[in-house]
């Protein structure tokens, strides 16, 4: 297939609705969080805005994989899903159900969590039994992962150590690498997605998984920290387009973080400091020439409607060209 440009979008947002509106000439998947998973198996909707979705993708050949994620993210919710092969099937069931049902091109799964011990295996067990009621179908199965740059430790259970990254690229039709939260929101500040990490993540992935089935997940984001009176503030999302509008308010030039290779903001209200650490064009482009530049074909964005107009010239320039 050629190149998959996938875009996340938050369920409910008219802004993200707005951006697929605006650019499904270049999204070939989109991926709208209307689902979560319950601890008994059931899948709790909320498919605010579907139809309209659903509608234009229709029309502009968009394919439509839904994220399904464990609810709140939580390990506990994840470990009744996956404790046994009866629990793994009534799950998977339940997601090829919906899929089959609603005329889904396929479901991207979002299980996330610092998972309990054993539960990494099971995962991958889970996605196996979806991946087998799907295909004989014809309908795509991805799976997003935390950004890893080793084997995790089979003794490991932390948020990023929940995949194995092989055996989910031996099933799965994607494996969607999350290329950003390097600087968590409660972490002094620093880059979302710094590039030399990602360089160090896509070294990893390439080493396990081939090319052809990674896809790597970009943000349309950074955070937003104050420090007063050296205590520092638990970080705050912004938006691309938000932070270029708070840039120009302030009237103060970002900086250029060049070891990260994003830009930065640093301004003052009386004692306060504030610290944003964003993304912008030029960030993206050079994340697309790696990209390329490892021979991946896949890209997708967290999430629709918080980006930076400016960034989509950037795909089609960098990647679709």
């Amino acid at each position: 297939m050629g190149k998959l440009v996938l875009g996340w979008q938050v369920a409910g947002s008219c802004e993200g609705e707005r951006s697929y509106r605006e650019h499904a000439d270049v999204i070939t998947h989109i991926s709208p969080c209307w689902y979560s998973m319950s601890r008994d198996g059931s899948i709790r909707r909320d498919e605010n805005g579907a139809a309209g979705i659903i509608e234009l993708a229709r029309a502009s050949g968009t394919a439509v994989v839904p994220l399904v994620a464990n609810e709140g993210f939580s390990p506990e919710v994840a470990h009744e899903i996956l404790l046994t092969a009866r629990t793994r099937r009534l799950a998977a069931e339940a997601i090829a159900s919906l899929v089959l049902e609603r005329g889904f091109d396929g479901i991207n799964m979002d299980f996330e969590g610092a998972f309990i011990k054993g539960d990494r295996e099971r995962y991958t067990l889970l996605i196996t039994e979806i991946v087998h009621l799907l295909k004989p179908h014809g309908k795509h199965v991805s799976v997003d992962a935390v950004a890893q740059t080793a084997p995790p430790r089979p003794d490991e259970t932390g948020w990023a150590q929940a995949y194995d990254y092989p055996g989910l690229a031996a099933v799965a039709d994607f494996l969607i690498i999350m290329g950003y939260d390097y600087s968590p929101a409660g972490g002094p500040p620093g880059p979302v997605a710094p590039l030399w990490w990602l360089e160090k993540v896509l070294d990893y992935a390439t080493s396990c998984v081939p090319r052809e089935k990674i896809v790597v997940g970009l943000p349309f984001y950074g955070r937003h920290w104050t420090i007063e009176k050296g205590v520092i503030s638990q970080g705050r999302g912004i938006d691309a387009k938000k932070a270029a509008e708070l840039v120009e308010r302030q009237g103060v030039a970002a900086a250029w973080d060049v070891r990260a290779a994003c830009p930065v903001l640093r301004y003052y209200e009386g004692d306060v400091e504030h610290v944003v650490y964003y993304e912008d064009a030029e960030s993206l482009r050079l994340k697309l020439r790696l990209v390329r530049e490892c021979g991946i074909g896949g890209i997708a964005f967290w999430r629709l409607g918080s980006e930076d107009p400016r960034m989509w010239e950037v795909v089609r320039e960098e990647f679709l060209s």
